[in-house]
């Protein structure tokens, strides 16, 4: 058992901090199917994501996409190859992580909404790493927490949300994995 968890974190993660991964754009625009097939399965009835002139109405530009999707947009971006892509992992980061805490655990995530995302606007992803510290898990065992950045902005180059996502490194073992 380590007695001072921040003994965890050394020089070299911390010199990690910002850090930012390339750009990964969306390869399509958001198009009106991908909003009317989202609100019909939430059951969605706000007439700003179904109808561009009510939207109009209210001095938007146009149909304006849900909040959710314009974050879901990216779990579809795949590599070269077709595969499912790895953008979300954090091999760009190359941190060096002790080495049996590769266990991840979601520990969190905050959005802010910074402005509309309209149907057929092109959106671009970034990722940022901001913060790494260590506390004394539930287990007794200390969890290193990795903390990022995420930016999307639309063709313009507008900040549309801003998400802080938190993820939690667990040892082997804690984690379910031997």
């Amino acid at each position: 058992m380590i007695d001072n968890v921040d003994q965890l974190i050394t020089d070299e993660m911390r010199a990690c901090i910002g850090r930012a991964a390339p750009p990964v754009d969306l390869p399509e625009e958001i198009s009106a199917s991908d909003v009317r097939r989202f609100v019909d399965i939430v059951g969605e009835t706000n007439m700003l994501y179904r109808d561009a002139e009510y939207a109009k109405q209210f001095g938007y530009k146009g149909r304006v996409v849900p909040p959710m999707v314009v974050v879901q947009m990216f779990r579809r971006i795949d590599d070269e190859e077709g595969k499912s892509s790895d953008w979300q992992s954090s091999d760009w980061l190359q941190l060096p992580l002790p080495k049996h805490y590769s266990v991840s655990r979601n520990a969190g995530h905050e959005f802010e909404w910074l402005a509309p995302v309209y149907v057929g606007d092109r959106l671009t992803i970034q990722q940022r790493f901001t913060d790494i510290y260590a506390k004394q898990g539930r287990a007794g065992v200390p969890v290193i927490y990795l903390v990022r950045e995420v930016e999307i902005r639309n063709q313009h180059g507008q900040a549309v949300v801003r998400q802080t996502s938190t993820t939690a490194k667990l040892p082997a073992s804690i984690g379910g994995v031997e």
